[in-house]
């Protein structure tokens, strides 16, 4: 496969572009039974090569895994990048299992769903939700599944950026091995760029790969699809991002806020990827093609003057967290 020089990879060699497939779940929005297997070979081919996933995404995993079976005669295992996770299973307390059995049978699971003998990365997912003892049960069997080569790369998932920064350097002491990544999500975008400020202290703490996930806010920023009734934002920012579609579509009629989100998160490097998630492989190739103008210096004056107007009606939110909502309420 030949990677477009527009799409890098990282130093595990995942692209810098990275598929997000709770889409596949219908979570967002409904898709069609053939989407999955088309949007998975264009990705490919365009050099979207790492796919994120999780047992909790409903059923993603399997989805995901049918797709890649259905194309590995020109798409084989060693064209793309598995991600996944262990530990939660659902919205309630009594859905996280992070003892070492549960680790290793939800691996070997996920490894069963998607067709594959082994895991480019595993997440230990929401770590926040449990206590730092579980955290370090399930990250130890993590290490211990990497040892055995069924696991390639070991980090962690979260939201909330001061405990993430805080549980790090337990989990390396109390473990004796460094994580190789780490994954949070609605910390870059237009309503909150925090994340910006952190990162430079997980590589300290030597995290080397950071992802940031959900540039459109878990579907808060885009104009044509309310945000899900679940989401956590306040109701004054549910407010202001309504102004801000007004305002984007006052500059070009029928332009949504998610363009305006996704080109302003491509744009930052402050990250090694960038996780999108996709429905079908029109997606794939408006993102793809967003990601090369965004690389190519072809962003037009609109856009600029988007980004600029809609993070001066958010930007009372720039650094702002949302509190994490207790999970048996999800």
């Amino acid at each position: 496969m030949t990677t477009p020089a527009n799409v890098p990879q990282d130093r595990l060699g995942a692209s810098s572009i990275i598929y997000g497939t709770s889409a596949f779940a219908a979570l967002y929005n409904p898709i069609e039974a053939h989407w999955p297997a088309e949007a998975c070979r264009r990705a490919i081919d365009l050099g979207i090569n790492t796919f994120d996933t999780s047992p909790y995404y409903g059923n993603s995993e399997h989805i995901l895994g049918e797709a890649l079976l259905s194309i590995q005669a020109t798409h084989p295992r060693s064209t793309y990048y598995l991600s996944t996770k262990i530990g939660r299973y659902g919205p309630k307390k009594a859905d996280f299992d992070y003892s070492s059995a549960k680790v290793r049978a939800s691996v070997a699971e996920s490894m069963r769903r998607m067709h594959t003998d082994y895991l480019d990365i595993v997440y230990a997912h929401d770590v926040e939700f449990v206590s730092v003892d579980s955290a370090v049960e399930a990250v130890t069997e993590l290490f211990k599944l990497k040892d055995e080569g069924k696991i390639k790369y070991v980090g962690i998932s979260g939201y909330p950026l001061p405990y993430l920064l805080a549980l790090i350097p337990v989990l390396h002491e109390r473990t004796g091995r460094t994580l190789d990544i780490l994954l949070t999500y609605c910390h870059y975008n237009l309503h909150n760029t925090l994340l910006q400020d952190y990162v430079v202290h997980f590589k300290d703490l030597g995290i080397q790969t950071v992802w940031n996930a959900s540039p459109v806010s878990m579907g808060l920023l885009r104009s044509h699809t309310p945000a899900p009734a679940w989401h956590p934002a306040p109701p004054r920012l549910l407010s202001a991002v309504q102004d801000c579609i007004q305002i984007v579509d006052s500059h070009t009629p029928g332009k949504d806020l998610a363009e305006v989100a996704v080109k302003f998160a491509m744009r930052w490097k402050g990250c090694e990827g960038l996780v999108l998630g996709m429905s079908n492989a029109r997606e794939v190739e408006q993102n793809s093609r967003w990601w090369n103008e965004c690389e190519d210096g072809a962003l037009d004056a609109r856009q600029l003057q988007d980004e600029v107007a809609v993070q001066r009606r958010l930007e009372g939110f720039s650094k702002m967290e949302w509190a994490s909502p207790p999970i048996d309420d999800c």
